[in-house]
């Protein structure tokens, strides 16, 4: 019986055999826009560069800066500035397959009619440059591969990578849908302009145009199945229609039936589950507060002053830095990765749709002249160029922007920053580290049931004994009186 006993309790204390323990999914990927060297920028983009790290960076756009805007042909240059990748960044990291993800800007669209044409999306991504393929498989990039699905709707390209699609990362276990689009943009390097592609959403009912629709449509079909799946979404793309610096207006690429296809657009991703917002366009850093809508005022294309702040969108001012999933959207504007050359407008209405914001700018012009907003209030301090950087798992978004080089106010004791969390209601704690995963085996009743069952039998074993042996030394003790009797 004490052979069972131990039986029994060993088999309690060792685990189930069918507990499988599963690390945690997470990943972090890094982020900027407007990334090039040319035109004096080589110390900014070196410095961002050397920030990267794994898992991959997504550059939002206006890659370069190598051709017209520096003296140079519009395209021809593109492959001096993906070797310069190769060596900052995947030579770097010991990875040449090191995802580096493109987004078509206004400099890349290889658009003949585009003032600034510096290079164009489809020579960034051939073979000779940083081909998807060399990070689109487990053959080439192991786990950390992005596995892109397009639109099929850039019929000006053979492929819709860098210019509309998405990829669900990490591939084998996906957590969070990334959606890269371009917007405002027309993109195709055809003199004939019928055989190039405006990117613009906006629904046939709105803005009558059937090519709008047909992206509007798939956009929204991806943005549906991904919030029906619980993923995290985060859409990507250049041109931000919510801004708060001087220049940066509400580009819609025009006004089809009266309406501002950005401004649509941006509604509909606040309003409908979108997690983050990338921009980058405007040379400055930006994060929002958690928006629902953009008010009711429709700005007309390229407008800096059509956005009225309206406070009843905003579901979170994100003074505490934390926000609530599902409860808005935020936006994130990273275009000081190598540029600083642009200031904040702090009389312009919907810079109040904003958390913080920085210039990178050393001498500012503004009044007053202060680099950085943070809540409500112009201040100024130490301010220059950086990366986003936003790691996610299953139940939460963290991000923080790093800075590379300073380049305003650099003596100032207070430095710029910024950094928030977006977790679901349920999380109690201001604690931005993931949540501890509860990796203990679980209750096994049919073991606990085992021991009890053996210290019973153990237990009336040993009465049972007890029992005997009295009723033994009981009989022993009487066994002559009743001789006695008998005779």
């Amino acid at each position: 019986m004490i052979a069972i006993l131990g039986l029994g309790i060993v088999a309690y204390a060792a685990p189930s055999r069918e507990v499988s323990v599963v690390s945690p999914v997470s990943f972090t990927f890094y982020f900027g826009g407007d990334t090039g060297y040319y035109g004096g920028d080589l110390a900014e983009s070196n410095s961002s560069n050397r920030m990267i790290q794994p898992d991959f960076f997504l550059d939002l756009g206006d890659i370069s800066y190598n051709g017209t805007s520096t003296g140079n042909p519009p395209t021809g240059n593109e492959a001096d500035w993906c070797n310069f990748i190769k060596v900052n960044v995947q030579n770097r990291l010991s990875n040449p397959s090191f995802p580096y993800v493109f987004v078509t800007g206004n400099h890349d669209d290889g658009n003949p009619l585009t003032p600034q044409k510096d290079g164009y999306i489809d020579a960034f991504i051939a073979n000779n440059c940083m081909p998807l393929s060399a990070f689109n498989s487990t053959a080439t990039a192991g786990n950390g591969y992005i596995n892109f699905v397009g639109s099929g709707l850039c019929s000006e390209s053979s492929t819709c990578y860098g210019k509309e699609g998405y990829f669900d990362y990490p591939a084998a276990n996906p957590i969070a849908r990334i959606i890269t689009i371009t917007v405002a943009d027309i993109v195709g390097n055809s003199t004939d302009p019928t055989a190039n592609i405006n990117f613009n959403y906006c629904p046939l009912s709105v803005c009558g145009m059937p090519i709008m629709d047909q992206h509007w449509n798939w956009l929204t079909g991806v943005i549906a199945a991904a919030k029906a799946a619980g993923r995290w979404i985060i859409v990507a793309f250049h041109k931000p229609c919510l801004s708060p610096d001087l220049a940066t207006g509400c580009e819609g690429n025009g006004m089809p039936n009266g309406h501002n296809p950005n401004f649509q657009l941006e509604s509909y991703l606040m309003s409908h589950g979108v997690d983050v917002l990338l921009n980058g366009h405007a040379h400055i850093y930006a994060r929002s507060k958690q928006l629902t809508c953009l008010g009711p005022s429709e700005p007309l294309s390229g407008s800096t002053v059509g956005i009225a702040y309206d406070p009843t969108c905003v579901a979170n001012d994100g003074s505490s830095d934390v926000y609530t999933r599902g409860k808005g959207t935020v936006e994130v504007i990273q275009g000081v990765f190598s540029q600083r050359d642009e200031q904040l407008n702090f009389s312009r209405p919907d810079i109040n749709y904003f958390a913080k914001a920085m210039s990178a700018r050393g001498s500012l012009t503004i009044t007053p002249a202060d680099c950085c907003w943070a809540h409500g209030s112009p201040v100024d301090m130490a301010s220059g160029n950086g990366v986003g950087m936003m790691s996610v798992n299953a139940t939460q978004v963290s991000f923080t922007w790093v800075p590379s080089v300073l380049s305003h106010n650099t003596q100032s004791p207070s430095k710029f920053s910024d950094s928030f969390v977006i977790r679901p209601p349920s999380n109690p704690t201001n604690n931005t580290s993931p949540p501890t995963k509860n990796t203990s085996p679980p209750f096994d009743w049919s073991l606990l049931l085992l021991t009890s069952g053996a210290v019973a039998i153990l237990t009336i074993t040993v009465l049972t004994v007890l029992l005997i042996r009295r009723r033994r030394k009981t009989i022993a003790s009487q066994g002559p009186h009743l001789v006695q009797q008998k005779c």
